[in-house]
């Protein structure tokens, strides 16, 4: 399992444990039924599906993602952990999103969240 793929399941596990960050899914998700966002790798293609109480990881893709994240993996696992400035890589190319980029947003609000709840 990739370092990144361990990373979606702590946030999985994260979630399925607090309360709070169900709260924030619930809020993200608002009136839809969820939200998809694809992550393209050199690793494969996956795709996180986000309901109001929960987040899954699958393998594949997805036919119409709300956005889609595409770069190697050790950029995307350091964006998300916040070693890595989200605005650089995308103006040095190295990270493309495609579609819904504001979906950024609440899913770096969460992470945050996560990881700070977790210490």
């Amino acid at each position: 399992m990739s370092q990144l793929q361990e990373f979606f399941k702590f946030l999985m596990a994260q979630i399925r444990e607090k309360e709070d960050l169900q709260k924030r899914l619930a809020e993200w998700v608002g009136p839809y039924d969820g939200k998809i966002l694809q992550v393209r790798t050199e690793e494969g293609d996956q795709y996180v599906v986000i309901t109001k109480d929960s987040m899954t990881l699958r393998d594949g893709l997805y036919p119409s993602p709300d956005v889609i994240y595409e770069s190697d993996a050790e950029t995307l696992l350091g964006i998300f952990t916040g070693d890595v400035p989200f605005k650089q890589t995308m103006k040095d190319g190295s990270l493309k999103v495609i579609g819904n980029a504001h979906e950024s947003d609440p899913l770096a609000n969460l992470i945050l969240v996560a990881m700070t709840s977790a210490l």
